[in-house]
């Protein structure tokens, strides 16, 4: 544990986090729970998105989007961001000990990068509101209504950092009558989990919502210098919102905070060689008492362990006028990010390498739309952006026996966007839909950077500004038989970026990393069958990036060093299958599988991995004298071939109002390699889970108690293998991060509402 923030210090928070549970058994009157009574009103067979800025029935949109409801949430396990893997085939994580270098890859493309300014190639939203930095979205789910995942460039409606897509996560509203619940969690493992919801009218014009949770979590990874497990977790969240209605007029009032911290992130030893090939000792300087390498290691020993503390705040309104002719929309949000990382590099009980960094992100955003009726021939959506983001960020490695790994530095980045945008729809016939977009970007970027290792600090400052035009045309028809057929074509542009990290300097400043771009193109088939009870969504995909952006070494330089780099070309492939089916009352079986091409296309001079030779393909450049390789060909890292999820959910009257409710959700994946150098030493095999539940819920859904199984099979997998070998430890050491999620654990949930 930690000494810089002990556990069980957060009472008062927690109390507070429990605060709505309190206020919500306060009262007598008795509602429906909000889910239900929502459930109730609508069409279960209809799932409304708002994928482009307006509330359509998912089978209308010609564009390849999943939307995952609570319950299948609930259904698969799914407690955090990093879960949503297990339920969308084209969606994977990289995970690492820094929350805001986990890249979200969608189609085998995002954007890993040490550098504070590099934007996401997946952009995030909550309720209409983009994220600045990808580390904001890592938090825990709670009061979600549900969560849409677009795939493919997005640029058009969602701007410059959805080239790659978009996941959007839209929070439940307030209830129509006096609501409120309480759940709580246990696992075998001690991690205790509790939220809470009132929710109501304050007249008939408008209601509000409050919900809170908190989480504690005992770790699962033993530190044997200390004792101490490592992975504990403890965070907690109070939100609110308030929606109100003045004649023509609506409004939407947001806030939300949330604090996560603990002790995770940690590599542990995958492979660790103690004997070369003639025989002599090797890596005896690793102190590995009490650990045996390997895939299952579940050991550590450090003095310095990990500290992940993020608190997080983001306000938001949303305020719409009926203008008869349209709606005029504004969204207007400040958010603010404070985290701060440290861990233990050496990953040995001496401090021979510590990193200390702290971050500070501010910014703030509106959007203002005119959205008309889609009841003519003739339809649009026009809209302005504007977003002013900073990050500060301190950086610290403490390296005693090794000066040139040594750091100290601040720095500040800056970016203003401006966007206009526009959407027209036209009606050739009833039955075919032809949509036009295009948004025109432009974005000016500041940085300061203080190099802070010498008596006097070298100081660099950095200014460009960028325009870009993206744009997209999709055509689509509905037949007789509910199916609708579309194609589309789409650019996707995310924006140059300084490479702020370890080693920037002068020549870096006035040199940011130039602008991605690609073109996306779909076909897909969606519609409906068995006369409504089974929906399907049928999409097959060709993307091409050029200049794409990514983490590298640049062996152009003296001393080559890490850098952000502009790789060269890559192209993504595929077909994406979704569908449900409700077969009989009370049963919902969900599948959805992909097969994603993802490969390099161009990426001449790419690093060559440890003991590389040149039958390899590992070569010599005679004018540099340095070693690299040609990438092209290669596939990309951590991006399966195939993935598929299926599931149930199954609701059956045994007696009185008393309901069976069975929950079941299984994934599986091909292999990958992590590294994208395709290093033969970080590749993982093919792996499934299984995640199920059972248990009893009263017919008016008010209360539910079932216990619940992650990871059935108890299937050891990682998230990340890194290759640590080097000159200076030969030969090989391989370090891995074993999520939680690798291990089985059992729990029980039991909720009650009113």
């Amino acid at each position: 544990m930690s000494a810089a923030r002990p556990f069980g210090i957060h009472a008062s928070r927690a109390a507070i986090a429990l605060m709505s549970v309190a206020i919500a058994f306060s009262s007598s009157s008795y509602a429906q729970d909000a889910d239900a009574t929502e459930e109730a009103s609508s069409d279960d067979n209809v799932i409304i998105v708002s994928a482009q800025k307006r509330d359509q029935n998912i089978l209308d949109v010609p564009a390849a989007i999943s939307a995952v409801g609570q319950d299948v949430l609930q259904a698969a396990q799914v407690d955090r961001f990093t879960e949503l893997t297990a339920i969308s085939p084209s969606l994977t994580i990289t995970t690492s000990g820094n929350r805001n270098q986990n890249p979200i890859f969608l189609r085998g493309i995002g954007t890993f990068s040490f550098s504070t300014a590099a934007e996401p190639a997946v952009l995030v939203m909550i309720d209409d509101v983009p994220l600045l930095l990808p580390g904001q979205a890592l938090s825990n789910f709670a009061d979600v209504a549900r969560i849409e995942v677009l795939r493919g460039p997005q640029g058009t409606l969602f701007g410059k950092s959805a080239s790659a897509g978009v996941i959007s996560i839209v929070s439940q509203a307030p209830a129509n009558e006096l609501t409120g619940f309480v759940e709580a969690s246990l696992t075998d493992d001690e991690e205790f989990r509790v939220q809470g919801v009132i929710s109501g009218p304050v007249d008939e014009n408008g209601g509000f919502r409050i919900s809170s949770f908190y989480n504690n979590f005992e770790g699962f990874l033993r530190n044997t210098f200390t004792g101490n497990m490592i992975g504990q977790e403890e965070s907690w969240g109070l939100r609110g919102r308030f929606d109100y209605e003045v004649g023509r007029a609506q409004i939407q009032l947001t806030a939300d905070y949330s604090e996560f911290f603990d002790n995770g992130g940690d590599n542990t030893f995958r492979q660790v060689t103690r004997t070369r090939a003639d025989g002599t000792p090797a890596n005896r300087q690793l102190d590995l008492t009490g650990i045996t390498p390997g895939p299952t290691n579940r050991r550590l020993r450090i003095n310095d362990e990990a500290v992940n503390d993020s608190k997080q705040l983001l306000l938001s309104s949303r305020f719409s006028l009926d203008l008869d002719f349209a709606t005029l929309t504004s969204i207007t949000s400040y958010q603010s990010w404070k985290y701060r990382a440290q861990n233990d590099q050496d990953l040995q009980p001496i401090r021979d390498s510590f990193q200390d960094s702290v971050y500070d992100t501010r910014t703030v955003t509106q959007e203002l739309r005119l959205t008309s009726p889609t009841d003519g021939d003739f339809d649009y959506i026009l809209g302005v952006y504007i977003a002013d983001g900073d990050t500060d960020r301190s950086f610290v490695r403490l390296a005693p026996n090794t000066p040139p790994l040594r750091q100290n530095w601040d720095s500040n980045a800056s970016v203003r966007n401006y966007a206009a945008f526009a959407q027209l729809g036209y009606d050739i016939s009833p039955k075919t839909l032809v949509s036009l977009g295009a948004r025109l970007n432009y974005e000016k970027i500041d940085v300061f950077f203080q190099d802070n290792r010498t008596a006097i600090p070298g100081i660099f400052r950095g200014s460009d500004s960028d325009t870009a035009f993206t744009g997209k045309l999709s055509l689509q028809h509905f037949f007789d038989s509910g199916i609708m057929a579309f194609t589309s074509v789409a650019t996707g542009y995310k924006g140059q970026a300084y490479d702020i990290s370890s080693g920037f300097n002068q020549r870096r400043a006035d040199n940011p990393i130039r602008s991605e771009s690609s073109v996306a193109y779909e076909i897909g088939l969606k519609g409906d069958a068995l006369d409504g009870k089974a929906q399907f969504q049928l999409v097959g995909f060709w993307v091409d990036y050029d200049d794409f952006q990514a983490q590298g070494i640049n062996n152009e330089l003296l001393v080559p060093q890490f850098e952000l780099v502009n790789v060269g070309k890559l192209r993504t492939r595929g077909i994406e299958l979704e569908s449900s089916i409700r077969p009989t009352d009370g049963l919902t079986v969900f599948a959805s599988g992909a097969y994603v091409d993802a490969q390099i296309k161009e990426f001449s001079g790419a690093n060559c991995y440890f003991g590389q030779t040149v039958a390899q393909g590992c070569v010599r450049n005679p004018a540099s004298g340095l070693f690299s390789q040609d990438l092209a060909g290669k596939q990309l890292n951590n991006s399966p071939d195939f993935k598929f999820n299926v599931g149930l959910i199954y609701e059956k009257p045994i007696f009185g109002d008393v309901e069976l409710v069975l929950n079941g959700n299984y994934t599986w994946q091909s292999g990958v390699n992590f590294d994208i150098g395709n290093n033969p030493r970080t590749k993982q095999p093919a792996y499934g889970l299984a995640n199920a539940s059972i248990g009893l819920q009263g017919d008016d859904k008010n209360w539910q108690v079932s216990l619940f199984v992650n990871n059935l099979f108890d299937q050891d997998y990682v998230t990340q293998i890194i290759d640590d070998t080097s000159t200076r430890v030969d030969p090989f050491i391989l370090l891995q991060q074993i999520p939680r999620n690798a291990s089985r654990f059992f729990g029980i949930r039991a909720r009650f509402g009113f």
